[in-house]
C-alpha cells in the first residue's frame, strides 16, 4: 500500500496525562494501565472527552523510553493522583496513517522520517501516536494510527 504524508497545522490539545518511562517490552500495559487510570480520573472529576487518545514520545528513543499517555478533554477537566492536566503544543507537522498492529508501526515511522528528510522538513518536536480506534474492538490488521510529527 503506498504511504500518503501531509504537512498540516495541529491545535495545541488539552488533555489529561500520565507521563512514565518504560521499556519496549512493558510498554503496552503500562500505556494500557495509564489510559486506565486516566478514564477513572476523567469519570471521578466530570471531564468530558474533546477528541481520540494519543501518546506522545517526548525523548530519546531506545530500550527505554518516556511515554506521555494522553486523552484531550475539554476546559474544565482537572487532574488527579497521577494524572496531570498539560496543553500539548501544537504546530506544523508532517503526518501519515499507519494501519495495522502496533508492532509494525516502526515501519511508518520510518518513511515518515525518510520522506520528512527528502523534503526538508527536519522534526521540531517530538511525535505522537493518535489512536483512531480501539485495539479491544478490531483485529490488529484494522487498527488506524494517525503518526504526527512537528517539523521546522
Amino acid at each position: 500500500m503506498a504511504q500518503d504524508f501531509v504537512i498540516k497545522e495541529i491545535p495545541d490539545q488539552l488533555a489529561l496525562t500520565v507521563r512514565k518511562r518504560v521499556s519496549m517490552a512493558t510498554i503496552g500495559s503500562a500505556i494500557g494501565e495509564a489510559f486506565g487510570t486516566m478514564m477513572a480520573q476523567a469519570e471521578a472529576s466530570g471531564a468530558q472527552y474533546a477528541g481520540p487518545p494519543f501518546c506522545l514520545y517526548p525523548g530519546e528513543m531506545g530500550e527505554e523510553i518516556d511515554v506521555a499517555v494522553c486523552m484531550p478533554v475539554a476546559p474544565g477537566a482537572v487532574g488527579g493522583a497521577g494524572v496531570a492536566v498539560e496543553t500539548i503544543p501544537g504546530g506544523t507537522a508532517a503526518t501519515t496513517m499507519h494501519h495495522g498492529p502496533y508492532s509494525s508501526v516502526g515501519e511508518t515511522y520510518a518513511a515518515l522520517q525518510a520522506w520528512m528528510q527528502a523534503n526538508g522538513r527536519p522534526p521540531a518536536g517530538p511525535p505522537r501516536e493518535v489512536y483512531l480506534n480501539d485495539p479491544a474492538s478490531v483485529p490488529a490488521s484494522e487498527l488506524l494510527t494517525e503518526i504526527i510529527w512537528p517539523v521546522a
